[in-house]
């Protein structure tokens, strides 16, 4: 009787976690940001969205504890010159995936007060429209993570230079 009833209660403290991640209607990939460089308070933050919800869904900004501000950024080219600005919204259709990346749009982090360092991860919130929110977690990756990885990859030390 003591084991069915630890079950059941189990079971029914596992309910809600269940419903509340296949109630999201997003998922999230890739979710990252960079390490500021020294001096700076403002960091971007880049990932894709998948809206599984049977509508539109617009993004209408968000929140992290670590930054003042989290705004959504749009990076184009106007004037042959590459411009950064906010936009008051994103929307992403029905079963369609939206990239936030360099050079498109992507999350601005402003008024970051703590030093970022690469491998620690942060959560932040996206909030929509009228879909609910969007939580990520997302990893702190370094500036030049693909050029230390070729700097690695291209390593000599275990080479004779003798002659």
């Amino acid at each position: 009787m003591n084991t069915r009833l630890i079950y059941c209660f189990v079971f029914c403290l596992s309910m809600p976690f269940g419903l509340a991640a296949s109630a999201s209607g997003f998922s999230v990939e890739d979710a990252y940001m960079r390490v500021m460089p020294p001096g700076r308070t403002a960091t971007a933050a880049y990932l894709s969205v998948t809206n599984k919800h049977d509508k539109a869904c617009s993004i209408i900004g968000g929140s992290s504890a670590m930054a003042a501000k989290l705004e959504i950024h749009q990076q184009l080219m106007s004037d042959g010159m590459m411009k950064m600005r906010p936009v008051t919204a994103v929307t992403v259709a029905a079963g369609e995936t939206l990239v936030l990346q360099p050079g498109g749009f992507h999350l601005m982090l402003l008024g970051v007060e703590t030093a970022l360092v690469a491998g620690e991860t942060h959560d932040m919130s996206l909030q929509t429209e009228d879909c609910g929110a969007i939580e990520i977690t997302a990893e702190v990756r370094s500036l030049f993570k693909k050029a230390a990885a070729a700097e690695k990859a291209h390593d000599h030390s275990m080479h004779d230079h003798s002659g």
